[in-house]
């Protein structure tokens, strides 16, 4: 599995009437895929008390000059997150850079609350 998502349940937030928020944290290695690496959010499917993940957004959090573009899925497990460089390449296929493992990313979450 080439990305990681990490979430604590104290950043789980379901007081809101109609969606939980929370925050994980994203780990990269292995390869990247052309086009976006999977994100599969099974991996924290027992933290997440929802089957559907509304919206998503990756961000850096120690200002590297990269951006992250998750993309939905049509289930829990086939979202894909594309990586660019900060000239707004798309990183090649191949072993991740040093500036994507190493960086500090950060995954919003927003997902409808099962009622």
């Amino acid at each position: 599995m080439a990305i990681t998502i990490s979430l604590s349940p104290l950043n789980v937030d379901g007081s809101a009437s109609n969606f939980v928020y929370a925050i994980a944290t994203l780990s990269f290695s292995g390869n990247y895929t052309a086009g976006g690496d999977t994100l599969d959010f099974t991996q924290v499917a027992d933290k997440l008390p929802s089957t559907q993940v509304v919206q998503a957004i990756a961000e850096s959090q120690n200002g590297n000059s990269g951006y992250y573009i998750p993309l939905q899925g049509t289930a829990l497990n086939n979202w894909k997150l594309k990586a660019f460089l900060g000239g707004g390449t798309e990183i090649t296929a191949g072993a991740y850079p040093a500036s994507v493992t190493t960086d500090i990313v950060q995954l919003s979450i927003t997902a409808r609350k099962l009622l």
